[in-house]
């Protein structure tokens, strides 16, 4: 069996775009003075903020142990997108999670958290790693009821 097909590099096309565009964002966003406002209308702003947590600031202060955990999550994910590579909303849901893992653990090794900066509403602050993570679940979720609905038809 071919692990490594056609499939997989529109895969890690995804994945690649979806890292340059987390990473350039983050560095832009980093030039900035820490916990400053940069921009603010009405529900929308863009604010600087290391985050020591899970997604949205949840469990502060797990950095350390996130950089562990975080490499197995990829290597799960990876394997997965190889199993499922033919299935096009599976890849791509986990062509998105594996950047945003990725992208969130880069931040984790070099800064102190990771940076968050997109603000909507009441909304936690989040980045483009955190909504691919975030768009790859939702693809697994309309995956999944894809195969209900087929199963019950």
């Amino acid at each position: 069996m071919k692990y490594i097909t056609k499939n997989i590099y529109h895969a890690i096309l995804t994945i690649s775009i979806i890292l340059i565009i987390d990473q350039i964002t983050k560095i832009y966003i980093s030039s900035y003075e820490l916990n400053k406002t940069i921009y603010e209308l009405s529900f929308f702003k863009i604010k600087y903020v290391l985050n020591t947590g899970v997604a949205f600031s949840i469990v502060e202060g797990i950095n350390d142990l996130l950089k562990f955990i975080i490499p197995f999550a990829v290597l799960i994910l990876f394997i997965l997108l190889i199993n499922y590579q033919k299935n096009i909303l599976l890849k791509y849901a986990f062509s998105l999670q594996i950047a945003g893992a990725i992208g969130n653990f880069i931040d984790r090794l070099y800064k102190p958290g990771v940076i968050d900066f997109i603000g909507v509403g009441w909304w936690p602050l989040f980045n483009i790693a955190d909504s691919s993570i975030v768009i790859g679940l939702a693809l697994l979720i309309l995956d999944s009821i894809i195969k209900i609905k087929n199963d019950n038809d």
